[in-house]
């Protein structure tokens, strides 16, 4: 009988060895070529989640969230189990136990490292970005365009006593606008399927850890925290509906939300895509200058509204950690040991900024002095890269007014 465990454990020990070579074999091939980490997305990922996408889309509920209460319920079995046994002597079952709990593991870094893994490595996602050059001028009328829109939106919406927007829609309606929205892409870059997007019942853990949204790919379910503020909540969907359609790079998944909704007909949504971006793609106007005029005018004439309800998005997520007692130390704790392991899984798949990379799209651009000066007024020169995202909003401009 001892025999025939000591082989059994020598057999898992193997298959554990066998999972863990072969977990290196993939972090090692995902490296190889951008060309080969799209060839393994599009032809391995994609059915993949198409496939288990429209098996949990069938469930009301979270499919992931199910599956952390019972991994955390096992957990706990488990530990008590090896403590009943290590009490009782029983060293080989507790050792092979163990054993087991690898292989289990291992399995599922592999499964993630084929499904998810290359989609880090693969080219950037195709969204629309203009390429043209435009004057001074041109760039601030066309955010005196966008700046208005956003103003004529938010005073179109219902808001609450503390003025921020109400949501249209609940979840679900949210979810299928926005799964409607994806078919606009088109292309083949994008997995073909859009896997339904739920709220997830015990969002408290999620706000204890500062986390708006969760998409865990083989499961084929992007996930919102329900407690987000409506105006975040769009984009926060959309965006992880993008990580389950093969944009894993978080600057990328943000970007292209970004794009879908500002480039939306729904009004909603546009009001969602600037409430994420505009201030920050505003900054194209008079960037070309140490003047800010047009700048600063458009700036002071938005609606004190869109004002208030940012500072009171900020809040909701920054004061958290402020709380007097345990909850904020909590939060303070859960916070950074979640933005620590976060930072090492996003540098560990190839993103050099780590938890700044959501930013990554926004922050490309480049303002740069030439040491030259206008001859008639004597003001600096400077040379201007504008970032992806105001590129984005350049392209939006001109497929608005493309007829």
């Amino acid at each position: 009988m001892e025999a025939k465990k000591r082989k059994n454990l020598i057999v898992l020990s193997i298959v554990a060895g066998a999972l863990a070579v072969l977990l290196v074999l993939l972090l090692w091939l995902r490296t190889l070529s951008p060309s080969f980490s799209d060839f393994v997305c599009r032809y391995i990922a994609r059915p993949y989640v198409f496939i288990v996408g429209h098996i949990t889309s069938l469930f009301p509920l979270s499919v992931f969230e199910f599956c952390i209460v019972m991994v955390v319920l096992g957990a706990i079995a488990l530990i008590t189990l090896a403590i009943v046994g290590l009490v009782r002597k029983r060293g080989a079952v507790v050792l092979k136990g163990l054993v087991i709990l690898v292989v289990c593991i291992l399995s599922v870094f592999n499964l993630y490292s084929l499904i998810v893994g290359f989609s880090y490595y693969r080219p950037a996602a195709p969204v629309p970005q203009s390429e043209k050059k435009y004057e001074s001028h041109e760039v601030t009328e066309m955010f005196r365009y966008f700046a208005d829109d956003f103003n004529s939106l938010s005073a179109k919406f219902e808001r609450d006593g503390k003025g921020n927007v109400k949501s249209p829609y609940s979840l679900s309606e949210l979810s299928g606008k926005l799964r409607e929205e994806y078919k606009r892409l088109g292309g083949d870059y994008y997995y073909g399927y859009t896997p339904k997007a739920k709220g997830i019942v015990n969002s408290w853990w999620l706000t204890l850890n500062n986390i708006s949204g969760i998409t865990f790919v083989p499961l084929g379910e992007p996930t919102v925290n329900r407690s987000t503020p409506a105006s975040d909540v769009a984009q926060t969907m959309a965006h992880e509906m993008a990580h389950a359609k093969g944009v894993m790079r978080e600057g990328e998944a943000n970007f292209v939300a970004y794009y879908l909704l500002l480039s939306s007909a729904d009004d909603y949504l546009r009001y969602c895509g600037y409430f994420s971006t505009f201030y920050s793609a505003l900054t194209a106007v008079n960037a070309d200058s140490s003047k800010k005029t047009d700048y600063d005018e458009i700036r002071k004439g938005m609606a004190p509204e869109i004002r208030n309800e940012i500072i009171a998005a900020n809040k909701f997520w920054s004061e958290k950690s402020k709380q007097p007692g345990i909850a904020g130390f909590l939060n303070r704790v859960f916070e950074k040991v979640g933005d620590f392991m976060n930072d090492i899984f996003l540098k560990s798949n190839g993103a050099e900024n780590g938890s700044g990379s959501y930013s990554d799209k926004i922050t490309d651009g480049e303002i740069s002095d030439t040491g030259q000066t206008n001859p008639d007024t004597g003001e600096i020169i400077y040379a201007v890269t504008y970032s992806s995202v105001q590129k984005m909003y350049f392209a939006v401009y001109e497929h608005k007014f493309s007829d």
